[in-house]
């Protein structure tokens, strides 16, 4: 999550190209969205006992489970100018290219508004999106077979919500036996490069560029908190940040 917030700073700042990107969390990870409360989304002592990690979003949205067996997340970086002003045409047109990448392997996903995909009538991903000074930070799941009994027992969820076994589901339970590198390489990847009509690179190109550019001075930082030419460590992200730096101006600690 720091490593997309900190390509959309270095997108703004014209140092990188568009960027799409697949990636994992290890261990499997929650994530928050940016105006949830931590503690009333995440079972902190389920995770804290079972070395799942968790990280609140620079986006919007609601929590999510990232299994590690189950789970691959999906990011892109793009200007406005390549993508429908309004937000919701926005989200189905990213969103377009996941989709176009299914249906090549005979797998046909629905868009669902505001921002997610649906398989039988049930969730198969959600996304959420940022916008900073003319460029968009979307970030999404496709679950191919997470655990969802585990992620009962890590989300909380609101008493108004259907149980999550009855509105979720995953492509092995739909009957797709897919791993994360097959479905990957299986033109999901070509798919949304073609269809977005932009350069994807690397992120080790990418990281790469960024270290030449500001003299190997780090800007990456871990679960979503940005401060500038600094690096953070959120040990316990409700409680305790710890520096590794000596300049602690202008810091904003994004946890509760």
């Amino acid at each position: 999550m720091g490593l997309d917030e900190a390509l959309l700073l270095l997108r703004i700042e014209d140092k990188v190209e568009d960027t799409f990107r697949f990636y994992s969390f290890f261990p499997s990870c929650a994530s928050i969205g940016y105006f949830q409360r931590l503690s009333s989304s995440i079972n902190l002592d389920y995770c804290f006992k079972n070395n799942i990690d968790y990280v609140r979003r620079i986006t919007g949205g609601g929590n999510v489970f990232h299994d590690y067996m189950g789970e691959i997340t999906y990011s892109i970086v793009l200007s406005e100018k390549k993508s429908p002003d309004n937000i919701l045409d926005s989200f189905e047109f990213i969103y377009g290219g996941i989709i176009k990448g299914l249906k090549n392997m005979d797998i046909n996903v629905e868009f669902k508004p505001l921002n997610d995909l649906t398989f039988n009538s049930k969730k198969i991903s959600g996304s959420a999106q940022t916008r900073k000074n003319g460029i968009i930070l979307q970030h999404g799941t496709l679950m191919f077979n997470t655990n969802i009994e585990l992620m009962e027992k890590v989300l909380r969820i609101s008493n108004q919500k259907t149980e999550i076994r009855k509105r979720v589901t995953t492509l092995s339970r739909e009957g797709y036996n897919i791993g994360k590198k097959e479905l990957i390489k299986n033109n999901v990847y070509n798919e949304v490069k073609r269809f977005t009509k932009q350069s994807t690179i690397r992120v080790k190109k990418s990281v790469d560029k960024y270290d030449k550019d500001i003299s190997n001075k780090e800007k990456f930082v871990k679960l979503g908190t940005t401060i500038k030419n600094e690096i953070i460590e959120i040990r316990n992200f409700s409680e305790t940040l710890q520096l590794k730096s000596n300049n602690k101006k202008n810091i904003k600690k994004k946890g509760e």
